[in-house]
């Protein structure tokens, strides 16, 4: 399939039958521009999480899906965000706490939001920023394999978790005492965290440098997730048709969803667990 302009993706939200749909239809376009620029300049990334779930057990969004996520490597991420700043649709904007210093949320780096759409988390109603439906990107690092610099890492990353939950701890708060409790802190932590990345800078620099038979490559030292790959399970990508469309993937996505949601991936939750995770109002259309 010939890879064209952004123009070129038209913005069919309104043909969505339900709202939900009409949201996956605005990710989908996102999703698209971002295929288009990162093959444009040479930029390898690949679906993850349950945009890749979906992609293997639905050839598309999980149906109930109101979130899309993709992920580089560091060194590439850092080139898009370069090219994305300037690239990106009119209607389309790149979020990061570098482009809008309102931005906290600290734990998802970068986000790309639809500039004509609104959604909600029940947290976020008071935020004063960009609220338009998104997708995350999401930075890769490289990790040791084992010996002190894992020990190291890994301590790293733990500590990292905590002061992320410890930060989002107003997510909820209204039916936890103790999260309302430590939602007061929530200034202290937002410095704890700006200090951790900067600590952690030089150690994503130097990683950059390990050979890839000598490293794992997982969720970012700036955010909370702990999970990490194989090398050789990511690379070389693949392409998926996702949505009717070629995206790309990860070499073994059996081995990385299994890592990610166990043995019995392919098999759907019970009905009553089929809901949106990410939101508490969706406007696809204002």
């Amino acid at each position: 399939m010939e890879h064209q302009s952004p123009i070129f993706f038209p913005d069919n939200r309104h043909y969505g039958e339900t709202t939900l749909r009409q949201a996956q239809l605005v990710m989908l376009r996102m999703l698209k521009v971002v295929d288009y620029l990162c093959r444009k300049h040479d930029i390898p990334y690949w679906i993850c999480s349950g945009t890749l779930l979906g992609a293997v057990r639905h050839k598309g969004f999980i149906p109930w899906d109101d979130d899309l996520d993709v992920a580089m490597l560091r060194e590439d991420y850092e080139r898009f965000l370069l090219i994305a700043k300037n690239e990106l649709p009119n209607d389309m904007f790149l979020q990061t706490k570098e482009n809008e210093p309102a931005y906290d949320g600290l734990v998802i780096p970068c986000k790309i939001r639809d500039t004509k759409s609104l959604i909600i988390a029940s947290y976020l109603e008071r935020k004063n920023y960009h609220k338009g439906i998104f997708i995350d990107i999401f930075p890769f690092d490289r990790y040791h394999r084992n010996g002190l610099n894992r020990l190291k890492e890994v301590v790293l990353k733990k500590y990292n978790n905590f002061i992320c939950k410890c930060y989002n701890a107003e997510i909820g708060k209204d039916h936890s005492l103790f999260k309302r409790a430590i939602s007061w802190f929530q200034p202290c932590f937002k410095v704890l965290l700006a200090s951790y990345q900067n600590a952690t800078k030089p150690i994503v620099n130097k990683n950059k440098l390990l050979p890839n038979s000598v490293c794992f490559v997982g969720h970012g030292f700036d955010t909370p997730w702990m999970r990490s790959f194989n090398m050789e399970d990511i690379f070389p990508l693949q392409e998926l048709i996702f949505e009717n469309y070629p995206i790309f993937a990860p070499h073994n996505t059996d081995s990385y969803l299994k890592h990610l949601y166990g043995e019995e991936y392919m098999t759907p939750p019970p009905e009553n667990q089929r809901i949106q995770n990410h939101s508490t109002e969706i406007k696809p259309i204002l």
